[in-house]
């Protein structure tokens, strides 16, 4: 509707241009045309702000009676404007309109926009852009203002309020002619009308962070489903297995069935952890409304509170690129089950991260010095839960279309390296490094350093 309003005013401007150019050289029938047309495009553009205040408010007053009013009004002018144009003399029937056109459109027109602009500021300050907030103010107060320097303040002095407050009176009063400030308000609605078209993007990435919080749950749940069934199942039925045995032998070997019994509450308790591991998993709303370096902070000082190792912590740099929130839910999932898994497995006594941020990537590593392991002996037997992280850990990495490199030997603890770019670029795979000095502290100093 601004869009027909800006068009239409245009289109005004020209006539009355070309008009003030050709009167001269036109004939009555011209002038008359020419008039008419003109009369024509600021009421259509009146009637467009009048619209627009209309449907503003609707959007949040459900009034049906607004609706009907505005459309029986706008009904009413055009069967009107036909009317005298076919039986009024020329003279009166151009200021006639004219003054209605401003009365029955651009006043009300003008304050109902208004209205409408600031009944939505609420609804735009939850995107949390203040600029933003304000500059729908500013047009909100510059319809307000345009209720009495376009609405009210008639060119003709035909009905009775425009008799008392035209373009002639005005200018005795002021000094100035009116147009100079309907110019300037104009100027400042077009300012305004720009600055608050950047609503529709900040919206867009608004319903996409909505949207891949969707997907990141959806992902999430499908996940833990399939290790609901492949691992928890599996250790609950282990459990009732070895309940079974109890019952069985509680009456002639006592001393075995206890064992038993004891080996099912440890089972069990481990079931129980990795349930809320789970849980812990899909809260992804805590970490929502901060940046990365603050969730990532967030998480290891949570991790520090339940753990009995240390973890130290470090950034650097500075992030040069945009992280969307399913890129920041995968690596703050990563980081959470490497956390995990040396707590679990690694009988460490220290783990250390450290968080590089470049211009074109993130670049994470995470070392520890515990037991380690052995990567060929994980693939066929033993420590079926770290396999099952290490594998969901290297399937994040792989969406994000970023690197993983790790080394671990037994007694030699484990190192992570993981490089993450900001846009997705190709997929990469994951690299297994047989040489531990790659980790070292000085190495990777000069590594980075050198790039």
């Amino acid at each position: 509707m601004l869009a027909f309003y800006a068009f239409s005013f245009g289109l005004y401007l020209l006539v009355l241009i070309f008009l003030q150019l050709k009167e001269p050289t036109l004939t009555e029938q011209g002038l008359f045309a020419l008039r008419s047309l003109s009369l024509g495009l600021i009421a259509f553009a009146f009637m467009m702000i009048f619209w627009l205040g209309i449907r503003l408010v609707l959007e949040i007053y459900h009034i049906k009676a607004l609706y009907w009013g505005g459309l029986f009004i706008s009904v009413a002018w055009t069967l009107s404007a036909i009317i005298f144009l076919l039986f009024s003399k020329e003279g009166l029937y151009i200021a006639l309109m004219d003054n209605l056109s401003r009365y029955v459109f651009a006043l009300p027109g003008m304050f109902l926009s208004g209205y409408g602009l600031m009944l939505h500021v609420k609804e735009v300050e939850r995107y949390k852009v203040p600029a933003l907030v304000k500059n729908i103010k500013g047009l909100a107060y510059t319809f307000f203002v345009g209720v009495f320097l376009v609405g009210m303040i008639a060119n003709h002095p035909v009905l009775w309020p425009a008799r008392i407050l035209n373009g002639e009176t005005f200018f005795n009063a002021v000094g100035l002619p009116i147009i100079l400030f309907r110019s300037i308000h104009l100027a400042f609605m077009t300012y305004f009308v720009i600055k608050i078209v950047s609503v529709f993007e900040v919206e867009r990435e608004h319903r996409l962070d909505e949207a891949l919080k969707r997907q990141v749950l959806a992902e999430e749940r499908d996940r833990i489903a399939r290790e609901l069934h492949d691992g928890i199942i599996q250790s609950i039925y282990g459990v009732g297995l070895k309940l079974q045995q109890f019952s069985i032998l509680r009456e002639k070997r006592i001393a075995e069935a206890d064992k038993q019994m004891e080996m099912a509450k440890v089972e069990l308790d481990q079931v129980i952890q990795d349930i809320r591991a789970y849980i812990e998993e899909l809260q992804l709303d805590y970490f929502a409304c901060v940046s990365l370096k603050e969730a990532m902070t967030q998480l290891v000082g949570e991790f520090r509170e339940n753990a009995v190792m240390d973890v130290e912590f470090s950034v650097q740099g500075k992030q040069g690129g945009v992280l969307n929130v399913l890129q920041i839910n995968h690596i703050l999932q990563v980081m959470r089950e490497l956390l995990s898994n040396a707590a679990k497995h690694s009988r460490a006594s220290v783990v250390r991260i450290k968080a590089i941020f470049s211009e074109q990537e993130l670049v994470i590593h995470v070392s520890d010095d515990g037991i380690g392991f052995d990567p060929d002996k994980l693939k066929s037997t033993g420590h079926p839960g770290e396999k099952r992280g290490l594998e969901n850990i290297f399937h994040r990495v792989m969406i994000l279309q970023g690197k993983s490199m790790f080394h671990s030997a037994p007694r030699q603890g484990t190192h992570f390296e993981f490089t993450f770019p900001y846009s997705k670029v190709s997929y990469l795979q994951t690299v297994f490094v047989k040489d531990s000095k790659y980790f070292q502290a000085d190495k990777l100093g000069q590594q980075k350093g050198g790039k």
